[in-house]
């Protein structure tokens, strides 16, 4: 029987050239972040353990405000990128996308580092923050320059350079837990850790950078970026919708520490951070799917081969979700043996609300091919509507459970807003079955 099945899996997909790719792909990616996860959860760990949920929550605080404004003000161009840059053997058209949006991604990078500064005193003010945030969030505001998509995700994604980043990704987490390790013997650790994180954070950015120019380099013609650029109207259009997507997803990924800090004790919001570090295992499974797929089904959409597109999203999907049930159920059989014993037993109080969370990102997991054929499939305006609407009913559920139900209620909204995007995603393929490569929707 299990040699059927094994024979099964070989002709169905091992056999197919796009799916051994986003195997092989995903598989270096997956190396280079568990391994750099793995260390990164320690390294949290220990911080966590030292620092207690209450001060904890001062830090996430600050990397949320850092993130929600780099994503608000900084134009994310790394999709556009590799959907527009897909054909590399076009060596005049490909450096002319890099161009444009490598200018479109430093401009904003600094706009976005100004509006940091500019609405940090307002915003601890009006939220009735610590006032010590100002502090940490004007250091953190330094990490945005150096958020540069076209150059850390796009340019390595767009040339399959997927092991170096796994290379930078496995030491800048070796080289943050020997300072966290070393901090430990400090009075004052808030402060050092908020150094280190943040340091490292720009250290992992500049070093990508630094590579992403070595490869432009070596692939480009001389004098590339002296070229007058020209600007294409899909491509312009395509990032308008994908950016204010972006935007408009804020709510369901940063404001969740938001909605806890307003409706409940400050360190409730240091215990759900732990919660959505242990999710997060899942979400660092499925990045690499995501970064891995989705060249793909850019190169398929170029090509105008949309059945195989989809036949590829199937047959990922059902791969995914037998990965996703055994590392679901490891993961909610361990958590609260793992999270009593290394970050502290007053993390483990709302222990239901992680069993429900690591089941919705278990989902969430295997539907990732979805998003990806989406986004590669040129529905990026479409896209924005279904995040704003289902944002506005993530916010509206969010708070009213939040303040009946806790903790839970967050979750509940999360799972909600989910199911919601998911299916009116499919809908809209089905819908639209033609034209992918040459419509903008």
């Amino acid at each position: 029987m299990m040699r059927k099945i094994i024979e099964t899996i070989k002709n169905k997909f091992l056999h197919d050239h796009l799916i051994r790719n986003v195997i092989k792909n995903s598989g270096i990616i997956l190396f280079g972040n568990t391994t750099a996860s793995a260390i990164n959860l320690f390294s949290f760990t220990i911080m966590a353990n030292q620092l207690g949920p209450a001060t904890l929550a001062l830090l996430v605080l600050a990397q949320t405000y850092t993130s929600i404004l780099n994503d608000i003000f900084n134009v994310q161009t790394w999709e556009s990128m590799v959907k527009f840059g897909a054909d590399i053997s076009d060596k005049k058209g490909i450096a002319n996308v890099i161009k444009v949006n490598t200018i479109l991604d430093g401009t904003s990078a600094l706009v976005a580092f100004f509006f940091a500064l500019v609405l940090m005193v307002p915003i601890v003010n009006m939220l009735d923050w610590d006032r010590s945030l100002i502090t940490v969030i004007s250091f953190y505001s330094f990490s945005i320059l150096f958020r540069l998509t076209s150059l850390t995700i796009g340019i390595p994604r767009l040339f399959n350079k997927f092991s170096a980043l796994a290379h930078i990704q496995v030491v800048m987490a070796a080289f943050k837990l020997s300072c966290v390790l070393y901090i430990m013997f400090f009075a004052n650790k808030f402060v050092y850790y908020a150094i280190v994180y943040l340091g490292i954070d720009v250290l992992n950015n500049a070093a990508i950078i630094v590579f992403s120019l070595i490869l432009l380099r070596k692939h480009l013609d001389r004098g590339w970026w002296r070229k007058a650029i020209s600007l294409d109207r899909n491509q312009l259009i395509f990032i308008w919708w994908t950016n204010l997507r972006t935007i408009i997803r804020i709510p369901v990924r940063y404001f969740d520490m938001i909605v806890i800090s307003a409706v409940m004790p400050l360190k409730v919001v240091g215990i759900y951070k732990v919660y959505k570090e242990i999710a997060g295992i899942l979400d660092r499974f499925s990045d690499p799917i995501n970064q891995a797929i989705y060249p793909e089904f850019s190169k398929l959409i170029v090509a105008n081969d949309v059945r195989k597109s989809q036949t590829t999203a199937k047959k990922s999907i059902l791969l995914l979700a037998g990965v996703s049930g055994a590392i679901t159920l490891f993961l909610m059989l361990c958590s609260k043996l793992l999270i009593a014993r290394f970050f502290g037993v007053e993390y483990v109080s709302q222990m239901p609300a992680l069993y429900f969370l690591l089941m919705l990102v278990g989902i969430s997991f295997f539907l990732v091919p979805i998003n990806s054929l989406f986004v590669a499939a040129g529905f990026a305006k479409m896209g924005f509507y279904i995040v704003l609407f289902t944002n506005i009913i993530y916010l509206l559920t969010a708070f009213s459970l939040g303040k009946l139900i806790g903790i839970y209620g967050v979750v509940a909204a999360y799972g909600g807003q989910m199911f919601l995007n998911q299916g009116l995603k499919l809908y809209l393929m089905k819908k639209y079955p033609n034209e992918w490569n040459t419509i903008i929707r």
